[in-house]
């Protein structure tokens, strides 16, 4: 589920949603942009020079040299027309209407050899310990119950936003994350993640109960857990589901492609909370998320 920033590409997600379907997975051939720093800088000026629309980020990703930028700009722009976009064939039990195209598809990412997670997984007390403290204010804690029509049964699934834009955690931290969880958004940023522009938040699910399948709908953007409560008395997973289940554990890290549909369960007789957070997909360059960055602001001035 994404917050605000992401808020034109939900409303694209939702045009189609009763048509869309799954597909037979196929493995596209990948196209990496240059990392080089004239490729943003390129696109910045391009798209400065037009009336920064849609359309102007198509032509400015020609000008950068940022084929996928400007096929993902192309697929936006058709959208905005009233049209169905011809769009790349998804994996098995992967639902994105308008996916980022040549990125590698599987549900679940591993994260054995990622530095940002070992250095997560090493002070996660920290997020906890504030955690603790937190609800420890609050009967009800001021946790609150999501609404979002990528998933409308959320059940008694609660969540608590502590910055409103990962990327700049200190810069958009609410005021329960900086008043209260001011270690917690430190520790993200100093871990070195890749932070994608989503909200990051604690998520709360109570006990013997679950969110049903649904899919997060943009495959450019991957879902990290942090546990930080996980009750072990009964069966606590994160559901992918046509894949494997897998289960949190306390201080332990899980990362998923959350275009895939998944769902989750908590059948034990305590809460369970993680803390939430995006990360940009490995495949992208800097200059793509750049790219996808100002298509977002030009379809949201649209009203797209």
């Amino acid at each position: 589920m994404r917050g605000a920033l992401f808020s034109a590409f939900v409303v694209h997600a939702l045009a189609l949603s009763a048509r869309r379907q799954f597909c037979r997975p196929r493995s596209p051939p990948l196209h990496r942009a240059s990392d080089d720093n004239s490729s943003p800088t390129r696109l910045r000026a391009a798209a400065a020079s037009d009336d920064n629309g849609a359309e102007a980020v198509v032509r400015a990703a020609a000008v950068a040299g940022l084929d996928r930028v400007q096929a993902f700009a192309r697929a936006h722009c058709a959208r905005l027309a009233g049209d169905t976009p011809q769009k790349p064939e998804l994996a098995e039990g992967q639902a994105c209407d308008v996916p980022f195209p040549g990125l590698r598809a599987a549900p679940w990412h591993a994260t054995e050899e990622l530095g940002w997670v070992a250095r997560l997984e090493e002070d996660w007390r920290e997020a906890r310990d504030e955690l603790t403290a937190f609800l420890a204010l609050l009967d009800e804690g001021g946790f609150v119950k999501p609404e979002t029509a990528l998933c409308p049964e959320t059940g008694r699934f609660e969540k608590l936003v502590l910055c409103e834009d990962g990327s700049r955690a200190i810069e958009t931290a609410t005021r329960v994350g900086r008043d209260h969880f001011a270690r917690t958004l430190a520790l993200l940023r100093s871990s070195g993640a890749p932070l994608g522009p989503a909200p990051v938040s604690m998520n709360r699910q109570p006990p013997n109960s679950g969110l049903p399948p649904h899919s997060d709908n943009a495959n450019f953007l991957l879902t990290g857990h942090l546990g930080l409560v996980v009750p072990d008395d009964g069966v606590c997973e994160f559901v992918m589901v046509d894949s494997e289940a897998r289960r949190w554990r306390e201080g332990g890290v899980l990362l998923a492609d959350t275009s895939f549909v998944h769902a989750t369960r908590n059948d034990a007789a305590a809460d369970r909370v993680v803390l939430h957070f995006t990360v940009w997909h490995p495949d992208l360059a800097a200059a793509e998320r750049d790219g996808i960055v100002r298509l977002h602001g030009a379809l949201r001035a649209a009203g797209g």
